[in-house]
């Protein structure tokens, strides 16, 4: 016991996390045991450590684990910006909350798009080679995209171009004055109390909140109400236009802007053209300071 009580362990100071620092005293209990533990009394005492030090692990392992999952799982619930002054204070408010949002659903469908590529690259160079696993991730983000497409070892039959012209960004300042102009700057009641800030509906009793066959979809964060904003702009057939308009702007190298994209929601709105003209104002006026906001964020490393 007394090489055991008199052994060196992690301090303090060396800011070690729990994990680490029980895997550093299950090694040094291993190499004691090993160096001195001669008689059946000091076996036994290692041995002890050794399962408090693994129990010790355990736990830690386990906390490590939640708080990984934590923060995988952490959403946003739509705050009440009534609190706060119309004009700038509420402009801002609602621009930090959405901002990294928006920057985050963009930075999943680049490395999707990203990895698609690579996959066609593969496709036309080795054949039939995806293993099962990329085979599946296939047929997922085809059916997320509402491609038809045949990914087994037996055949790869996909439409790449109609693939990637769904799995693809779309301008922030246009994802943020669509939101302002449906939600009301977030102050609407199916973004307060839906999380929906895009005004998507759905017509069936009881689907969501509002006037009965006529209701605001319900999420249950604002990442579930963006995602779904992205999957209907991104697949539904009512946008072909604007997604081929993208893909052309996207191979011929040219930036995407939100100009560009705007005429092509007429779908969106019953408003038509002064739908369009309300948007481009938004835009007009709200353009720099969401620059600002986003260059801000990403200097405090709030974005990824």
């Amino acid at each position: 016991m007394t090489y055991l009580l008199s052994c060196r362990l992690p301090n303090r100071r060396q800011s070690l996390q729990p994990l680490a620092m029980a895997r550093g005293l299950l090694a040094t209990g291993e190499r004691l045991l090993r160096r001195f533990a001669r008689s059946r009394m000091q076996r036994r005492s290692g041995l002890c450590l050794l399962m408090v030090v693994m129990a010790v692990c355990s736990v830690a392992e386990a906390a490590r684990l939640d708080d990984e999952l934590l923060v995988r799982d952490t959403t946003h619930q739509m705050p009440d910006l009534r609190v706060l002054a119309a004009g700038n204070p509420r402009k801002v408010a609602f621009f930090e909350l959405m901002i990294p949002l928006v920057v985050a659903q963009n930075q999943r469908l680049s490395e999707q798009r990203d990895w698609l590529q690579a996959m066609r690259r593969r496709a036309g160079e080795a054949g039939r080679d995806y293993s099962e696993r990329e085979q599946e991730r296939l047929n997922a983000l085809c059916e997320q995209a509402q491609q038809r497409c045949s990914v087994s070892a037996a055949d790869i039959g996909i439409p790449w171009d109609d693939l990637l012209a769904s799995i693809d960004t779309l301008p922030l300042d246009m994802v943020m004055v669509q939101a302002i102009e449906e939600s009301g700057w977030g102050t609407s009641g199916h973004a307060r109390n839906a999380n929906n800030l895009f005004g998507m509906r759905c017509f069936t009793s009881g689907c969501g909140t509002g006037r009965a066959g006529r209701e605001y979809q319900r999420f249950e964060s604002l990442e579930a109400g963006l995602a779904a904003y992205y999957q209907n702009l991104n697949a539904n057939p009512r946008y072909a236009r604007m997604r081929q308009l993208r893909a052309r702007l996207r191979n011929a190298g040219e930036r995407v802007r939100a100009e560009d994209l705007i005429p092509m929601l007429g779908a969106y709105s019953t408003r038509g053209e002064a739908y369009f003209a309300t948007l481009n104002e938004l835009l007009r006026w709200n353009r720099g300071l969401i620059r600002t906001v986003r260059e801000r964020l990403a200097a405090n490393g709030v974005l990824s």
